[in-house]
């Protein structure tokens, strides 16, 4: 799945704790019962970005919960993390989350 758009039917996922889904994937995407062909890889990173520049507080702020939970960050991701951060489309409370866990990377 390259089109970001795409992971728009996965944000569900979301839904559950990081742990449950990264340990049954499969069995995850099966619970959704998406209609529509995905592709056999797909990356739990790029959902969350999809989650996290969708300017969505409810969908932003379960991606931030799956980072507390121990998804892994890289560089990109404590980018984007920054941008939140300064994003007036979330609230306070998500800002101050995204900075806290961006902070937590740089260090």
């Amino acid at each position: 799945m390259s089109n970001a758009l795409s992971y728009v039917w996965l944000l569900p996922l979301l839904e559950k704790p990081y742990e449950a889904v990264a340990l049954d994937l499969p069995g995850a995407i099966g619970a959704l019962r998406i209609r529509r062909a995905l592709p056999t890889e797909i990356a739990l990173r790029q959902l969350l970005v999809t989650a996290l520049e969708s300017h969505s507080e409810y969908w932003a702020g379960l991606a931030l919960q799956w980072l507390e939970q121990g998804f892994p960050q890289d560089p990109k991701l404590t980018e984007l993390l920054m941008h939140c951060s300064e994003s007036r489309t979330l609230s306070q409370s998500n800002r101050h989350k995204a900075r806290r866990l961006a902070s937590r990377a740089q260090n």
